[in-house]
């Protein structure tokens, strides 16, 4: 058949799914190396070929209309035929095949994801590994935008409704380990010898290192140390990375997740402190798109992650670290619809 011209282009529709994952033409047209009135100039011409209004703009965003949704369905099919067709085209051995578009919140991606490829046995000469970082918000459009495979996502102690709700019932999840935190000081501080464990009550009185206001971390802290009642002082970082070159640095203290610190750990720059009550565990977990089926490199990965988790060092009062598992992960795939 001979395509009628107002047919849409392939990547003015992959332009509107990604409008619809963003909510906005803007972080599309970024997430296309476009320019903003470049991206809105193909949906407006989209929209008078088509005779339909595609977008509710608006100056906090833009969101689909319900003919723009009913093209959306419609048009996230065509892509999934269009890239299986490229795979088709390409070959089993073509470099499409051998890549793998991977994401993760940003401790994650930082420090558990290379460990993770270095444990498959990936060959970096054979594939092309591609690894993102966002908010839980951003993974998750970028899944559905099928702009990465697969991505791995923490959350704070949240029960199975509360992922659900955080994750949608179009994706499949994983469990893969838990990370736990922990109070940790730099070398300079009485506490990195201490033998006995620390009280929250001592903690809230301690110069702290906290991350921003907002972050689950900060949350958790917040909550921790409210119960003690006592005053503190303490400074602000927006980043994880600051937080542990300032208090290695000083005699502050922090409360980080293990695998942020693991490095630091086994230098000696920065040392774990016994708390007289046990902290909670952030589980992490990988999450893809149900409508697709996950490549070879990334099933892979998943199930490394799955088995090998994180060896974590555990702190006893009195005693030297000892090395743990983080935690024995979980071996089933459900999907939380």
């Amino acid at each position: 058949m001979v395509l009628p011209s107002k047919m849409p282009q392939l990547a003015d529709l992959d332009l509107l799914l990604s409008v619809e994952s963003y909510g906005s033409v803007g972080k599309a047209a970024q997430a296309h190396s476009l320019s903003q009135p470049a991206a809105s100039i193909r949906i407006s011409a989209m929209e008078r070929r088509l005779g339909l209004r595609l977008l509710e703009r608006s100056p906090t965003g833009s969101k689909l209309t319900e003919e723009g949704e009913m093209l959306a369905k419609y048009a996230r099919n065509v892509m999934q035929a269009a890239r299986e067709l490229l795979e088709f085209g390409s070959g089993s051995q073509s470099a499409d095949a051998k890549r793998l578009r991977v994401a993760g919140s940003p401790a994650i991606s930082e420090h558990l994801i290379p460990e993770w490829l270095n444990r498959s046995g990936f060959s970096f000469g054979e594939a092309r590994v591609e690894v993102q970082t966002g908010s839980v918000d951003e993974l998750r459009q970028l899944i559905r935008a099928s702009h990465v495979d697969l991505a791995f996502i923490d959350g704070w102690c949240q029960a199975g409704s509360q992922v659900q709700k955080q994750f949608g019932d179009d994706m499949v999840t994983r469990y893969i380990c838990d990370d736990r935190l922990a109070v940790v000081v730099g070398s300079k501080h009485p506490w990195a010898r201490r033998p006995t464990a620390v009280s929250v009550r001592e903690l809230a009185g301690s110069q702290l290192v906290l991350r921003e206001r907002g972050s689950g971390l900060r949350e958790f802290t917040d909550d921790l140390l409210g119960t003690a009642r006592a005053p503190r002082s303490y400074v602000e970082f927006p980043s994880s990375a600051a937080i542990k070159q300032a208090v290695a640095t000083s005699k502050r203290v922090t409360v980080l997740n293990l695998s942020t610190v693991r490095s630091e750990l086994a230098e000696g720059r920065l040392h774990l402190v016994p708390v007289d009550q046990e902290m909670p565990a952030k589980p992490i977990y990988a999450a893809w798109s149900e409508r697709r089926d996950l490549p070879e490199y990334a099933q892979e990965l998943v199930e490394i992650a799955a088995s090998k988790g994180s060896p974590m060092p555990v702190v006893v009062p009195g005693r030297k670290l000892r090395t743990s598992r983080l935690v024995e992960a979980k071996t089933t795939t459900k999907n939380i619809a």
